[in-house]
């Protein structure tokens, strides 16, 4: 029997962390270019954060100068994180 881990995969993160990025993007009519210089990361990066797969991570510097430019909080782009239910595939 395997062991059970009580901490998220860091694929599950970087998913929900990716699909509020998106989401909240997505919401407030962000342009994916402009914005990716704004936060000093390359749009070919940030493509890959914000896909359906989540397929890249963050620094915390980098969540935090993306929540301060979109006008949320560290817990919006993190909504999800702490719940107990698993990403859905």
């Amino acid at each position: 029997m395997g062991k059970v881990s009580k901490f998220k995969s860091r694929d599950d993160i970087q998913y929900i962390v990716g699909t509020n990025v998106r989401k909240l993007c997505k919401e407030k009519q962000v342009n994916l270019m402009e914005f990716s210089e704004e936060i000093d990361i390359s749009y070919e990066y940030l493509r890959h954060i914000v896909s359906l797969g989540g397929q890249k991570s963050l620094s915390f510097y980098s969540m935090y100068k993306i929540a301060k430019i979109l006008g949320v909080s560290m817990d919006e782009l993190c909504d999800g994180i702490f719940d107990s239910d698993k990403r859905s595939e």
